[in-house]
């Protein structure tokens, strides 16, 4: 073949590249539209297994090097799939089963408390307030029943909303069946995944690297340094709660958890207004034992945990960290606890990479020749 044939041909091939073009471009979009109606309602789930894998993932990298053989995977992704079922979401779906029981059990003496107060008996609130308050807090009812109206359908969408969890416990299993299959597949292929993700990234090999380790910092910051801390907050408040005998201390544990997610609040807005509730009772002892609990040992929690955790996971910088948290949770719930700060990090970083980009730009125009 010549070399003016092979001009030719290769040509031809580049016409006929871009004859193909735009028919592979449709199919592609049309594939990608249904791939993405397939899989939405799965995103969610997806979500949480790859956070959960993401955690677990140190444990089963341990266990494959030391227990097994490099060409093994199948088994200990299955092992490690295993102890996130019975050390992480079991455990899970029964605080919250517990949670929600004492929930209703709340809402339930709740709902006595207000029959009460418009009965002429004292009923329910005497077993729950001392007379002097009784006779305090009835005026206020009476005065404005519009209130009261208000507290007790507060009581009865709380109590519906109760029973629809209940009743979507067979979601639940699905969700849960799913996270538990995701995370086996994340375990063993999630070096496959990564690799391919690296490859389609449009950055340069270098930078592609600092992406992914970025991410990998925010993740670990994140999940730790928020999650974690959040947990062992809830576990020891929920500790302090009981001690102080205070009903309802898986619950109101749960409830620290929530509020120990979110930057400013805290677990404080629960223990404080159990202890004046103490206070109330004329319990002044427990009260005290609450609030020195509250601030020593959970409050401990917090400035022990989280530092260590958010600094191990390459400082980034709380602020993002916060606004990611407020922002993500207002976007997409609880699962936005997390991928808030991860969006908020990575856009941070491609904009830091940016301003370098363009800073040696003009330093390249600056120096140019007659400029």
């Amino acid at each position: 073949m010549t070399e003016q044939q092979a001009t030719v041909q290769k040509g031809n091939g580049g016409r006929s590249g871009k004859r193909w073009f735009l028919p592979f471009l449709t199919i592609f979009a049309v594939l990608a539209y249904l791939s993405f109606r397939a899989s939405f309602s799965l995103i969610g789930p997806l979500a949480w297994s790859a956070l959960i894998s993401f955690t677990v993932y140190p444990l089963y990298i341990r266990m494959r090097r030391r227990f097994f053989s490099r060409r093994s995977a199948n088994l200990p992704a299955l092992l490690a799939t295993a102890v996130i079922v019975f050390a992480v979401l079991i455990p899970c779906l029964l605080g919250l089963f517990f949670a929600a029981r004492e929930g209703v059990r709340l809402l339930d003496s709740t709902e006595e408390l207000l029959t009460s107060m418009e009965s002429s008996g004292e009923g329910a609130i005497a077993t729950l307030l001392p007379e002097h308050i009784v006779s305090k807090i009835r005026p206020w009812m009476e005065r404005y029943p519009t209130l009261r109206a208000y507290v007790r359908q507060t009581v009865a969408r709380s109590a519906e909303s109760a029973v629809d969890l209940v009743g979507s416990a067979i979601l639940f299993l699905y969700y849960f069946s799913i996270i538990t299959v995701a995370n086996f597949f994340f375990l063993r292929d999630g070096h496959l995944i990564v690799g391919f993700l690296r490859e389609i990234v449009p950055l340069p090999a270098n930078e592609s690297a600092a992406f992914f380790e970025r991410t990998r910092q925010a993740l670990q910051a994140v999940v730790y340094g928020v999650l974690v801390t959040a947990l062992a907050q809830g576990a020891a408040g929920g500790l302090g709660w009981w001690i102080a005998g205070l009903p309802g201390p898986v619950f109101f544990g749960a409830l620290m958890v929530f509020f120990a997610l979110i930057p400013f609040l805290g677990t404080a807005f629960v223990w404080i207004p159990g202890a004046l509730y103490l206070l109330l009772l004329g319990e002044t002892t427990q009260a005290v034992i609450l609030l020195a609990w509250g601030a020593l040992v959970v409050g401990t929690v917090e400035r022990v945990l989280k530092p260590i955790f958010i600094s191990g996971g390459g400082k980034i910088h709380f602020f993002i960290v916060f606004i990611g948290v407020i922002g993500g949770l207002a976007a997409w719930g609880i699962l936005g606890l997390f991928v808030g700060p991860l969006v908020l990090t990575l856009f941070a970083f491609l904009l830091e990479n940016y301003r370098l980009m363009w800073r040696a730009w003009v330093g390249e125009q600056e120096e140019r020749p007659g400029a």
